[in-house]
């Protein structure tokens, strides 16, 4: 793979936010250069008056080669080139499909892994063109390398020699990577870290116009919900569980470690009441974490009992005095609406601010 560093965009591009979760405010990071990461569709006129901004042409276009750096599952920063916008994609979590085809990149994708749950209804036609190369179990380096992408786009966790192939593999075959930065458990997380995947995608493939329209809307959105939380008469930290494959009484749940979703429930004054996530917990552990709310993920897998998991819960007796079951604070969530890595996740946070803070 090419190694070329001149056109080097540090990982940190996206416009300052102040960020409630996860203990973190963003700084203002450096806009990516116009001579670095971009190229006006004009000629640039560079003014010598320190007190005169000349700014760039609406109409941004990538410069190749382009480098960025990435994170491993590790952690480890990785420089990446891109030679050119790709073409041939493989992805492996719906968080990066659905980013390319919000984007109008669905044509660039030669292939996914086999989703584990039916796509949002806005997506279900593209899913049903896309090429499944492989499900989680059986994709290996082999297939990968086999398909001859130039492009490996996704959640970080599966760039191992074990699964996809580890960066510095798919790297010696030519291949480079992009990593969902907001996936990674290993580094700091906040919802920033979406809208800079985002605008990273945009660079990568030359779409910037839409890419960074699609981050300020984000933004947008983003600075709403931090507005109605700080005009929150109370400033009460709502505890909240998220429950899942509930039957017979007992359920599984997902910790605070799940980072991205701590930073969201963060986001909107909410906590995790487990740091960790568990199995077969029961009503006992219920009634002892007694959450305020509970946030039911609900998956395909598990659709027959999910069915009447929260009609369950909210009508058994034993269990009444749980403040959520007590409050009727139950609400429904997809998991990959949940588990999102993506800008779906933004959909949630809203749903999840309205439900917590309804009258």
């Amino acid at each position: 793979m090419r190694k070329n560093v001149k056109h080097l965009v540090p990982i940190a591009c996206a416009t300052a936010l102040m960020l409630s979760g996860c203990g973190q405010t963003a700084e203002t990071p450096a806009e990516p250069s116009t001579e670095n990461a971009v190229s006006d569709t004009t000629e640039s006129i560079v003014s010598t008056d320190k007190d005169i901004v000349q700014e760039p042409s609406e109409s941004l276009r990538t410069e190749y080669p382009l480098t960025l750096e990435i994170y491993g599952p590790d952690g480890t920063v990785y420089e990446q080139t891109y030679e050119a916008p790709p073409t041939t994609v493989i992805t492996n979590i719906p968080s990066a499909t659905n980013m390319l085809l919000e984007l109008g990149l669905k044509d660039s994708i030669y292939g996914i892994l086999q989703p584990d749950n039916a796509p949002e209804e806005k997506w279900a036609s593209a899913y049903s063109e896309l090429n499944v190369l492989a499900d989680k179990q059986s994709i290996s380096k082999e297939v990968v390398i086999g398909s001859e992408p130039n492009l490996v786009f996704g959640r970080a966790m599966p760039f191992t020699d074990d699964v996809m192939g580890s960066i510095d593999t798919l790297n010696e075959m030519g291949i480079p990577v992009y990593t969902l930065k907001a996936s990674n458990f290993q580094i700091e997380q906040s919802l920033s870290n979406v809208i800079e995947d985002v605008r990273n995608i945009g660079m990568i493939f030359d779409v910037q116009e839409t890419a960074n329209a699609y981050a300020d809307e984000l933004e947008k959105r983003l600075n709403e919900v931090n507005n109605k939380v700080a005009a929150l008469e109370s400033d009460t930290t709502l505890r909240v569980m998220y429950m899942t494959a509930y039957q017979d009484g007992t359920f599984n749940t997902f910790g605070a470690n799940s980072a991205l979703q701590e930073c969201m429930l963060n986001q909107i004054n909410a906590e995790n009441v487990l740091e960790k996530g568990e199995s077969s917990l029961t009503y006992e552990n219920l009634i002892a974490l007694n959450p305020d709310v509970i946030v039911y993920v609900s998956s395909d897998r598990n659709a027959q009992t999910d069915a009447v998991a929260v009609e369950t819960l909210l009508a058994d007796e034993t269990i009444s005095g749980v403040n959520a079951i007590k409050n009727n604070k139950i609400i429904e969530v997809p998991y990959d609406a949940l588990m999102d890595y993506g800008p779906r996740i933004f959909d949630t946070m809203e749903e999840l601010y309205d439900f917590f803070y309804a009258q």
